[in-house]
């Protein structure tokens, strides 16, 4: 009977997201929504239009003297206080404190914070901001990362001696022997551009409030317990006397993080003992953060019969004017550079490299979009090459299930020859590629393409903790610190909470983020959030439940083994009770509560992929025309499948295939953030180019490989990420397959498609 149950069930469709009829409806209450306290004053932003210029002067006088205006924070107003952000130890990857919270000696990027008004209202800061006078010296700014190494370049940061900010390394076997052992050795370089997340809502939204000796913050973040301990270290408090709050956030992909107008928001914050708001612009928000050009430069050894032998990767990642997420993007570049192949023979080495550009920090799949863009079209090429069908290459080389990465890793736990036929059967190609293909011929030429991705589960992280507490009625409240971003959080608690404890989710609550409730978690980042917070919930309900059938039985009789959870009531033989029943008899007040926690193994420091418990692969495909005369692109059919582990939430898990291969598309064919004449272009939402509609193709197909293999609660394993990082090279491979030529740089546009085909020259 219980089977048949539960077969019945899985026939239900999933119900919609807890937090959908608030966000569709409008009621969800994001940064600008929340009211502002009492006494609360506004801030407004001096940002630096230069992209590297010496500070000769800057005054102020004028602006203080306008009615209204409470308080300015420059470089001659910091009240002894160092403007160095000293950042606190949090993470494996820590940045080094190369940046000042307000500009000292120089700028380095366009926008780079110079000063912060505050004001009784927005209007009276906005208008003071442009009353500081400052007087520049312009310096030579560069903004290409392989010629910031040069001897003779632009130095950022005089105090290093170069713009070489690290390096980083990965590997295994002997390169050397494996290129003698090679039969045809091939060279290709690829490269990606900077670009910008920009998620729905602006960066740098915040609301806070300095008093007595603690502080109070409201911002859209991904990880509320990093930022606390960030603005804590900054105003020299104990973490416990930081508290964040995060409401709703409109998107992030890795933008929401503090930023340095945060910082000297709290600096006037504490200074006038009142609350300060700021509300970001859409160009502002474009200054605030971006994702890391790079460089992908590769040496592949392979035998006449495809099989590789050795590969050796030179990476250049450009990390911008600041550190931000400089490490971890070179860090996580390297140990993704070498693809889903097994390669004896591996050599990768990594440099992380300061330009003129707004800082580079984590962008969902941070520094592996760049990679697979680069190793899948490598691959794709050799293949060519030699003459032999992408598809069959892949199949001779792609790591199997069970197969070893190297020491200290997890067996690769995936099929990629399931995800690769699945992905072509989408589109409705077998993998046969075009054996005549050149740019002449009829004015449309089709093409196929495909590509695979290797995308590790989350590393590092520490412990993640969630907190569930029942009340008298049966009510589950769950408490918890990670951010509802837009991809499902909290409904993922809600229906992890409603499985294991077999209750209703009407009868479940999930609170927003609050570091108060003292629940350490790393943060809604890579990839993280279903495996260590899920894992979190579903102890905490395990744990809870245990308590709760146990005192079903001290009340009602029987051992605790014998009693169950159905429905959301306690069921013994063939009696039934409410939760209510229950829990009165011990007191109306009685709150049970239990708190489960997900350990991460510890990062070593030696170790490339230490604190990681699985794979998360993708694949995918594309059918596409070019016009051989303007290099126009046509996308008929695009599929895409993920490996899932087991979906929780259905809906919710397909969203964020659909979403990441969209955003893919973005990134394949128009977005870029260009620096030209000394200055950032392009960044304002008018003159920035995203996909919309119409760009995708009516064939779109996507999927998810559901084995109930992974680590995470129900057999489930991340993959928020694994669709954004395949629709570029799978492109790239399709127009070599359409006109039998490559291009090499991200975006993808018609401009370079001709270019690769001769007919235009390259400054033409």
């Amino acid at each position: 009977m219980e089977s048949k149950i539960q077969n019945l069930k899985s026939k239900i469709p999933p119900a919609p997201r807890i937090d959908m009829r608030d966000k569709v409806t409008g009621r969800a209450d994001y940064i600008d929504d929340l009211p502002d306290l009492p006494g609360t004053v506004f801030g407004a932003a001096l940002l630096s239009p230069y992209s590297h210029a010496r500070i000769v002067r800057i005054d102020a006088s004028e602006a203080l003297k306008l009615p209204g205006v409470l308080g300015v924070v420059d470089r001659d107003h910091l009240d002894g206080v160092d403007p160095r952000l000293k950042l606190a130890p949090h993470e494996h990857l820590k940045g080094v404190d190369d940046q000042d919270f307000v500009a000292t000696q120089k700028v380095r990027y366009d926008g780079d914070l110079v000063a912060l008004v505050v004001a009784e209202d927005r209007r009276t800061a906005e208008r003071a901001v442009k009353l500081i006078r400052v007087d520049y010296e312009p310096l030579a700014p560069v903004f290409d990362a392989v010629a910031a190494l040069d001897s003779g370049a632009p130095v950022l940061h005089e105090e290093r001696g170069s713009n070489l900010l690290a390096e980083d390394s990965l590997v295994w076997g002997d390169v050397d022997d494996g290129f003698k052992q090679a039969e045809r050795i091939f060279d290709e370089t690829y490269s990606s551009p900077s670009m910008f997340h920009h998620p729905m809502e602006p960066v740098g939204g915040f609301l806070a409030q300095y008093v007595n000796g603690e502080a109070n913050v409201w911002l859209p973040t991904s990880s509320p317990t990093r930022d606390a301990a960030e603005f804590a270290h900054f105003l020299g408090l104990e973490p416990d006397k930081v508290r964040v709050r995060v409401p709703y956030v409109g998107g992030g992909f890795g933008s929401k993080i503090p930023t340095p107008a945060h910082f000297a928001a709290l600096f006037l914050s504490r200074k006038l003992g009142r609350p300060v708001r700021l509300i970001a612009s859409a160009e502002e928000s474009f200054r605030q953060n971006s994702r890391h050009a790079e460089v992908f430069k590769a040496k592949i050894g392979v035998k006449a019969d495809g099989t590789i032998t050795a590969l050796d990767v030179d990476l250049v990642v450009d990390t911008g004017a600041y550190t931000t997420g400089g490490l971890t993007a070179v860090h996580n570049s390297v140990i993704s550079a070498w693809g889903c192949y097994r390669i004896p023979h591996l050599r990768i080495r990594g440099k992380g490299v300061y330009t003129n550009k707004v800082p580079a920090g984590h962008t969902r799949a941070t520094g592996k979009i760049q990679t697979t863009w680069g190793i899948e079209c490598a691959m794709d090429s050799v293949a060519r090459q030699l003459a032999i069908d992408p598809y069959e290459f892949r199949k001779k080389n792609v790591l199997l299930r069970g197969d070893f990465v190297c020491t200290g890793t997890p067996a690769m736990d995936t099929d990629y020859l399931d995800l690769m036929s699945e992905a072509l059967a989408g589109i409705g190609w077998d993998g046969k590629a075009n054996s005549a293909s050149s740019t002449s011929g009829p004015r449309w030429a089709r093409g196929r393409g495909m590509a695979l991705s290797l995308r590790h589960g989350s590393q590092g992280g520490g412990r993640a903790y969630a907190l569930v507490t029942m009340d008298a009625r049966g009510v589950l409240t769950i408490q918890h610190n990670a951010p509802e971003i837009g991809q499902g959080t909290h409904n993922l608690f809600s229906v992890v909470a409603s499985q294991t404890l077999n209750l209703p989710q009407s009868q479940i609550r999930v609170r927003t983020p609050d570091t108060a409730v003292h629940l350490p978690f790393a943060g809604v980042s890579a990839q993280r959030t279903t495996m260590q917070m899920g894992n979190a919930v579903h102890n905490a309900c395990k744990t809870l439940q245990a308590d709760l059938l146990g005192l079903a039985s001290q009340v009602k009789g029987g051992e605790a083994k014998d009693w169950r959870m159905v429905d959301g009531r306690l069921c013994w033989g063939e009696s039934s009770f409410s939760i209510n029943e229950i829990i009165r008899v011990v007191g109306n007040s009685v709150v049970l509560k239990a708190v489960g926690y997900h350990s991460v193994a510890p990062m070593v420091k030696d170790s490339a992929f230490a604190g990681m418990d699985h794979w998360a692969p993708s694949g995918a495909a594309v059918d596409l025309e070019v016009n051989r005369d303007t290099g126009e692109l046509r996308i008929l059919g695009y599929a895409v499948i993920a490996d899932a582990g087991k979906t929780i939430h259905y809906p919710s898990a397909k969203a964020q295939v659909d979403g990441g291969a969209v955003m893919g598309f973005g990134h394949a064919l128009f977005e870029e953030t260009i620096y030209q004449d000394g200055q950032f272009q392009n960044g304002d939402p008018f003159q920035y180019r995203l996909p919309v509609m119409k760009d995708l193709p009516e064939l779109f197909y996507s999927s998810m490989l559901e084995k109930g293999d992974g680590p995470g609660p129900f057999g489930s394993k991340g993959m928020a990420q694994t669709s954004i990082v395949t629709v570029g090279p799978a492109i790239g491979n399709a127009i070599y397959d359409a006109l039998g030529v490559r291009v090499r740089s991200l975006p993808i546009t018609p401009e370079k498609i001709l270019r690769a085909m001769g007919k235009i020259m390259e400054n033409g």
